[in-house]
């Protein structure tokens, strides 16, 4: 082997590898977080008010909030890390008890305490955050939540299924909690009247197509 083929060999190695470190840098520094908080409830979502906020899902047998259905599917396209919000002390399962127990909490202001912390927070640059409205408000536990972590730095992408009023006054809110955060103005939001139509991944889909963010 000659010494121009050689040098061409090992140029095309360098080559090689400076182009997969580039790849795991940022593979390692564009990770995707996807966090929720959903409720189940017992309820019939017929003749329900816009106020409410009901978040019920009921798919193949299987029950779920419908919130969490949307991050699954935002989960199936961009194979992000899924982290659900549940709190120490459970909220009621019952439609009007759940109303009542979520307006006392707006009332007093509560910063209900999460059951668990994100592993490597600080590691993920884009968090999609869905959340329900309740009395045209996001959950206090939302508020925990956004004042437990630094966002500083990171894209937020919101969104919720709601019961008419869409994302109300939180993104204002979000957006005074987590001021050095990029807030994506543009979330998906859904009526839970439409949460089971067969052209909701199709919907889903479209809108994280708009993103242009990779799959990780």
């Amino acid at each position: 082997m000659n010494n121009i083929l050689r040098q061409r060999l090992f140029c095309v190695s360098f080559l090689l590898i400076l182009l997969t470190a580039s790849m795991n840098a940022r593979s390692e520094s564009g990770k995707t977080l996807i966090v929720y908080f959903s409720q189940p409830e017992n309820a019939s979502l017929n003749g329900v008010d816009g106020v409410s906020g009901a978040s019920l899902l009921q798919s193949k047998g299987q029950v779920m909030g419908s919130n969490e259905y949307i991050a699954r599917l935002i989960e199936q396209r961009i194979k992000g890390t899924l982290f659900r919000i549940e709190t120490v002390n459970p909220y009621p399962v019952e439609h009007q008890p759940l109303l009542d127990f979520a307006e006392d909490e707006q009332r007093k202001g509560s910063r209900p305490v999460i059951k668990a912390r994100i592993a490597d927070f600080d590691s993920y640059d884009t968090v999609f955050v869905g959340y329900p409205i309740w009395w045209y408000k996001m959950p206090m536990v939302m508020y925990s939540f956004f004042e437990q972590y630094d966002f500083a730095g990171k894209k937020i992408i919101p969104f919720t299924v709601h019961g008419g009023s869409r994302f109300a006054d939180s993104l204002r809110e979000i957006k005074r909690l987590q001021p050095n955060a990029t807030l994506l103005t543009d979330g998906f939001s859904l009526s839970r009247n439409d949460v089971l139509d067969d052209d909701v991944p199709d919907e889903v889909n479209q809108w994280l197509a708009t993103l242009r963010i990779d799959s990780k």
